[in-house]
């Protein structure tokens, strides 16, 4: 297939693999039903450690606390509140008396106890331009949380070696290793900017169990769409 009737068929493309985002009332709803001050016993074990999305945040909103983790990806402080994710601001994680050491290391804790109990998973199998492509959704809601577990991804997807992505908070996709990359950065960047919450996370790879970001070069990234 040519490259011209390769972009012909992905700009045709509007739906992947049963995609689910939540609805913008799901996510009010979810907000509304939290205590006002939001209280530590109550987000507690909500914590989660959760992708920046690629979008600038609204003005006036505070941001979120921020460390980076293995293998070199700046992550903020969450909470699952159910459809969406809520930052974490270090006025709030100070309200609570609570350290910021303390707090990433409960949210990591929690993410893998979450993932660690959804024993039975399913990924769904889409080729793209005839690249075979893997896709992942967690129910709990933050499939990208993978990336931070490394253990985990070597379970999962086996000792073959693998290029993974992941576009928004809760979809991780996976390839094999000499998978085109155009089509991947393509794929990538068109998931990306279709949702509100989109991810501007590089390429990785899974290489002997170890996750590395991709270092290869590729085509230039698309302008970000605020």
């Amino acid at each position: 297939m040519n490259r011209r009737r390769a972009r012909e068929r992905r700009s045709q493309r509007t739906d992947h693999s049963g995609i689910v985002s939540p609805r913008p009332e799901e996510v009010r709803a979810a907000l509304d039903g939290l205590s006002p001050d939001l209280p530590w016993p109550e987000l507690r074990d909500r914590l989660r450690p959760v992708f920046i999305r690629r979008r600038p945040l609204p003005p006036g909103m505070t941001a979120p606390l921020v460390r980076r983790l293995p293998p070199g990806l700046d992550v903020a402080l969450g909470a699952d509140i159910g459809p969406a994710f809520l930052y974490i601001s270090a006025a709030l994680l100070e309200s609570w008396s609570v350290g910021e050491d303390e707090a990433f290391d409960i949210a990591l804790g929690n993410l893998r106890s979450v993932v660690e109990a959804e024993r039975y998973f399913e990924m769904a199998y889409e080729p793209i331009d005839d690249v075979p492509v893997w896709w992942y959704q967690s129910h709990g809601g933050l499939a990208s949380g993978l990336l931070l577990l490394e253990d985990i991804l070597v379970e999962r997807y086996g000792d073959q070696p693998r290029v993974l992505m992941a576009p928004m908070r809760n979809l991780l996709l996976a390839a094999p290793y000499d998978a085109d990359r155009a089509v991947l950065d393509w794929l990538r960047d068109e998931v990306s900017h279709a949702d509100p919450n989109g991810l501007d996370l590089p390429l990785f790879t899974l290489v002997d169990g170890t996750l590395t970001i991709e270092d290869r070069v590729t085509a230039p990234r698309r302008a970000l769409v605020h």
